[in-house]
This record gives structure tokens, sequence and C-alpha cells, in this order.
């Protein structure tokens, strides 16, 4: 009888350290990365370059990195930013080594004067209506595709 009371003994003590296992494994979550209001600003005629906004939420417990983006109205997409240099001149300028981290439970928001998706050497004129479909790439949570409507924001 004793031998049986040891083995429910030692079943029940690994049983409940598989239960706490599994819950530690499900309390460490990674980032969580959620994407509101994306939009594109219309490009006059002639233009080369157009802009995408959008609002990047991290609800996780983890710093991820937007590092990069794709965009099918462009030849080419790159995470920009405006800057006021020692002039007090605002000017645009690439992301450094295209990495802007999304803070764990935080969020960055791309917006007109600040974080931007550039997007380069128009295949067309952005007119308003349009969607533009972007691939969002992060460092940990991989790819995510959004639709940007083009739209005038005031």
């Amino acid at each position: 009888m004793s031998v049986t009371i040891k083995r429910f003994g030692i079943i029940a003590i690994i049983l409940m350290l598989l239960v706490v296992g599994v819950s530690a494994c499900g309390g460490s979550k990674g980032p969580d990365i959620k994407i509101s209001n994306p939009w594109a600003r219309p490009s006059p005629k002639m233009a080369t370059s157009g802009a995408a906004y959008m609002i990047i939420e991290n609800k996780g417990k983890e710093d991820d990195a937007l590092i990069g983006a794709e965009s099918d109205v462009s030849n080419n997409t790159e995470i920009h930013e405006m800057v006021v240099d020692e002039n007090s001149v605002m000017h645009m300028k690439p992301v450094e080594g295209q990495r802007l981290t999304i803070p764990a439970r935080g969020k960055v928001e791309l917006k007109p004067g600040g974080y931007h998706i550039m997007l380069i050497n128009l295949k067309h004129q952005l007119k308003e209506g349009e969607i533009v479909h972007l691939t969002l790439k992060f460092e940990k949570s991989g790819e995510m595709k959004i639709d940007a409507p083009v739209k005038m924001v005031k």
C-alpha cells in the first residue's frame, strides 16, 4: 500500500511541475503587434515618391522592431523620419539601419512630420480612394500585410 501512495505522490508532483512549466511558458509572451489607422497620402502629379502612415502598437511583453517594408505601388520602400538639423531646418532621412523599435506595451505613430513609410519611385500617381498594399517586416513578429487607403487627412 505504501508503494502505491509513493507512486501516487511522485505522479502528483510530476503533474504539478508540468502545469507550472506550461503556465510559465504562456506567461512569457513576446511581442504582440497591432496595426491601426493605416493610410497613404495622395501624390501630386509628377511626384516620384509618396508616404504611408499608421499606428504600430506592441501589446506584448517584449520589444520588437520594424525592419523593412514592401509596397505594390513603389519600386523601393523605406522607413523614414523627419528631423530638424543644427540650422533648424527640417528634412527627411532614412531611419538608421532601417530599424524602428516598437517598445513592449508601447506604440509608435507614423505620421506626417515624423516617422513614415517612404514609397520611392512610384509606379503611378497615388489617387484618393486607391488602396496601397504594404508588407511590414518585423524583427520578431515576421511579416504583416496591411491595406492603406489613399486619402486626404487634415
